[in-house]
């Protein structure tokens, strides 16, 4: 078992093999299909590391926390998007369902940014989108 909180590892840790959490298949972590190497170790530099950024141990192989990470990517898709800008006062019934007030002046005045463009982000995210003249107002 290991423990939760760094602070509760031992130095005895590198000499131990851990076994990946879905290898052993509970109900909360089950078994994958990610070139799991079942079973890792901890090297000293990692431990290092793990206790200088107050990080537990990890419970899966390298090989599953690539494969979590890679989930984490937006994916390999473009979306076709309008701009979320809504005018100088953004308004929820402009579709993008945000109120709020520009920093700046855009191109395009008080009246909704009529730009439209690819992006990686999906319509169902929660994130406000702008073109890139209404983001570098904002921004820049």
């Amino acid at each position: 078992q290991i423990p939760d909180h760094i602070k509760d590892v031992g130095d005895d840790i590198i000499n131990k093999v851990i076994e990946c959490a879905h290898n052993i298949g509970t109900s909360d972590v089950p078994k994958c299909n990610e070139q799991c190497t079942e079973a890792f170790k901890i090297i000293p530099q990692e431990l290092a590391f793990y206790r200088k950024m107050s990080i537990p141990l990890p419970r899966l192989c390298p090989n599953c926390r690539h494969y979590q990470r890679i989930k984490q990517r937006n994916p390999l898709k473009l979306w076709h998007r309008k701009c979320m800008c809504g005018g100088a006062q953004g308004n929820p019934s402009t579709g993008s369902g945000h109120s709020y007030r520009n920093a700046a002046t855009h191109i395009h005045g008080e009246h909704p940014c009529p730009n439209e463009f690819e992006t990686s982000y999906a319509p169902k995210r929660p994130e406000i989108v702008y073109c890139e003249a209404c983001y570098n107002s904002e921004v820049v």
